[in-house]
């Protein structure tokens, strides 16, 4: 099974597994597909322990993605599934990797958090993340430079406060 950003072998892997476009089940000898949607977004996460059941009972093992967070990573490999990560590529390129053994199965998420932790946490409270400004800025650089150095030093060392 791979998430996919469309429903074609021609497609992009998603870069969101739990909520990509399509799933494409694909047998990699005849590289015969069916396209199924993905879960849509504003779907919950809860709703992936049935959708997982449906590709179990077809005999799926191997899971390709772009990226995976935590949640159904989880559910995923307690399903049995082995997972693969194949970032930027076209379905066929990414098929052909995994079963040529180039590219091996994850041991943990990719992404630290869910879409739905993310979510939980900006409906109420403080968010975690800073931003990544520097902050700087506003003093609208209007010294000009109009000293013009010419000081030319004749200070006489004297001590003043």
């Amino acid at each position: 099974m791979v998430a996919s950003s469309g429903n074609t072998l021609d497609s992009k892997v998603s870069g969101r597994f739990g909520h990509s476009n399509y799933f494409l089940v694909v047998d990699p000898q005849t590289m015969e597909f069916e396209a199924f949607p993905g879960i849509q977004p504003d779907e919950s996460g809860e709703i992936i322990q049935p959708f997982i059941q449906q590709y179990i009972n077809r005999g799926i093992e191997k899971v390709i993605v772009g990226n995976i967070g935590p949640s159904s990573f989880s559910e995923m490999r307690a399903a049995g599934f082995k997972i693969y990560l194949c970032r930027n590529m076209p379905i066929l390129e990414a098929i052909k990797k995994v079963e040529n053994g180039e590219v091996e199965t994850l041991s943990t998420p990719t992404l630290p958090d869910s879409i739905h932790s993310a979510r939980k946490s900006s409906e109420g409270g403080r968010g975690e993340m800073r931003g990544m400004g520097s902050g700087k800025g506003m003093g609208e650089g209007k010294g000009k430079g109009k000293g013009k150095g010419k000081g030319m030093g004749r200070g006489k060392g004297r001590n003043r406060l």
